[in-house]
Formats: C-alpha cells, structure tokens, sequence
C-alpha cells in the first residue's frame, strides 16, 4: 500500500473518529434541557421573567465550567426577542456575562433582528462574531427545517420552550417524511436507545457500538451527510419523548405524526415491538450470564446475546428476534 493511500486511510480515520466525538459530546441531558432550566419547558404557560433569568444564570455557570449547550436557550431566546420586544431590551441591558453576549448576538440573529443583532454587537465588542454570522447567512428561527444537523432540533424545541407553538415539533419531525425506510428505522432505534440508555445506547454489560455501527454503514469517512440525518432523527425521537411526558403538546403532536402516516406508523410499530424484545432479551443475557443451569439455558443465554448484538448493530429487528419468538414459545 502507498504512502499516499496511508494518509488518506488515515485522515478517513480521523474524520470518522471526529464526527463520532462531536456526536456524543452534543448527545448529553443538556443537549435537551440542562440540569436548573426545567421552567423553560413550560415557560410559555406562564411566561415568568424569573424562569428566564434563572435559565441564563445556570448557562452562566455551565460557560464558567465549560459544559455550555447552548442550542436550546437560543431558540429560546430568539422566540423571546422576536416577540416580546420589551423582554428582549430587559435582559440585553442586564446581561453581565461576555459569554451570554456571544448567545445573545446569535439569538438575535435567528430571531431575524439582524440589525439589533449588530447594533447590540458593536456595543459589546462582539462585532467580530457578528460579521462571521452575517457572512454564514445564519437563518432565522422561521427557515430551520432540521435535516442533517442535530443542533437544529433543540433550536426549534427551544422555540417552542418559549411559544407553545406546535408548529416547531411539527417541523422537528417532517425530517422523518422525507427520510427513507432504511434511516427512519435506524433513527427511532438510536432515539428509542438514547431514551433509555443515555447517549451511550447501551446498557450496563453491553458494549457501546450502535453510533460507531452507524458511522460504519453511513460511509461517514466519505461524507458525514446521512450518518449526522440518522443522528438528527435520532434526537428528535430521544428529546422529543422525554419533554412528552410532561408536555401535552408534544405527546399529541408526536402521537398524531407517526399515526396519520402509513408507512411511518408501521416502521414506528416494528421499532416499537423491536425494542421491547430487545429490553426482554438484554434482561435474560444479564439473568444466565450469572447464572445458567443446563443446556437450556446455555442455548437460550447464546441466542438472546446473538439477538440483542444484531440489534445493536442496526440489523433487522424481525430477523433478530425470530429465534427468540421459538425460546419463548
């Protein structure tokens, strides 16, 4: 093999590795709704200024640790700047934080103030971050429609935070209409995996391959475009389950997109049914692998694992569970 095919090998290497760290470092209970802003998921109930402040200073400490996700409190805030203009001048005018600045600008800029965004910059000396956004052509709030960038996602979750408008999780989940069976089979299972395991997608005594397996099989060494769409629909699912428990709005809209759509509803019911055989099987692995008493359970302790790795690779949930239908039976 050449020097050349080495380094490109090699360079192929990184870049997976690199979208594989970006992935799980955004895939932390931040990334949906940090720990201290829980009244940002029902902020527009009630519309407290409290809650606002109490979410900025908990980003303050978050910044001041280096934890910051910020992708949510800026939808958040820019459907606050957009429409509630005496708001937006009160905590502009009170921001002490440089950092919370720099989220300001940005949030101005996707509530479609890109005036005030530059105004507000010049004063704060962030007139550098200001001319980068400008040159990006950051879209507003109103243009996101989350494809292949998971970031999207909790911008218009965070919209939502701060509106109640079920038009933004509407937009969340489109991305699933346009994606194909392959990857939305694939995105509720690593969604329905991150609900229950964390970003590791793995239970304790399993080994954490589901994100690598997607890279692998999205040629993400190529292109990272259909590795990070699965990724985006993953998250969405993950979030947008979490925040249903205690949302009306997102339970309803979630429930009434996967139902009026044939053939999402029955790739959602096959992920469904899928899981739950997963959960029972990663249950009895855990069960004979401390203890098995005969051949039988012998049998049965190899085939749930095999079950549970070809599900865990992203195989056919039907497929991987056949055997297990017969031990059961």
């Amino acid at each position: 093999m050449s020097r050349n095919s080495n380094a490109a090998r090699s360079a192929k290497l990184r870049i997976a590795g690199l979208a594989i760290a970006l992935i799980l470092s955004s895939l932390c209970p931040g990334a949906a709704l940090a720990a201290g802003q829980d009244c940002m998921a029902s902020y527009y109930r009630s519309k407290q200024p409290s809650c606002v402040d109490g979410a900025l200073a908990q980003l303050r400490q978050e910044a001041a640790g280096g934890q910051a996700e910020p992708n949510t409190i800026i939808g958040f805030l820019a459907e606050i700047f957009r429409t509630s203009p005496e708001e937006r001048e009160r905590l502009l005018k009170a921001e002490p934080s440089n950092y919370v600045k720099s989220v300001d600008v940005i949030s101005l800029y996707r509530a479609g103030l890109p005036d005030e965004a530059q105004k507000f910059a010049a004063a704060n000396n962030l007139a550098g971050l200001s001319d980068r956004l400008r040159a990006a052509r950051m879209p507003p709030l109103d243009a996101v429609r989350p494809s292949s960038t998971p970031a999207d996602n909790d911008l218009l979750i965070g919209a939502y935070m701060a509106s109640g408008n079920t038009a933004l999780i509407q937009r969340v989940l489109d991305n699933y209409s346009g994606a194909d069976d392959g990857m939305v089979g694939d995105g509720l299972r690593i969604g329905f995996m991150m609900s229950k395991f964390g970003p590791g997608l793995a239970p304790k005594g399993r080994d954490s391959v589901t994100i690598k397996v997607a890279c692998s099989k999205y040629d993400c060494k190529t292109d990272q475009t259909k590795f990070l769409r699965v990724m985006t629909l993953g998250t969405a699912i993950w979030s947008l389950q979490s925040l249903s428990a205690q949302d009306d709005g997102i339970k309803k809209t979630l429930s009434e997109f996967f139902s009026r759509d044939a053939r999402l509803k029955n790739l959602f019911g096959a992920e469904q049914t899928a899981f739950g055989n997963y959960m029972t099987a990663v249950v009895l692995v855990s069960t004979f692998q401390k203890e098995r008493a005969g051949a039988a359970q012998d049998q049965a302790y190899e085939q749930m694992s095999k079950s549970a790795s070809i599900y865990e690779n992203l195989g056919s949930g039907k497929d991987a569970f056949e055997p297990f239908k017969n031990l059961k039976k």
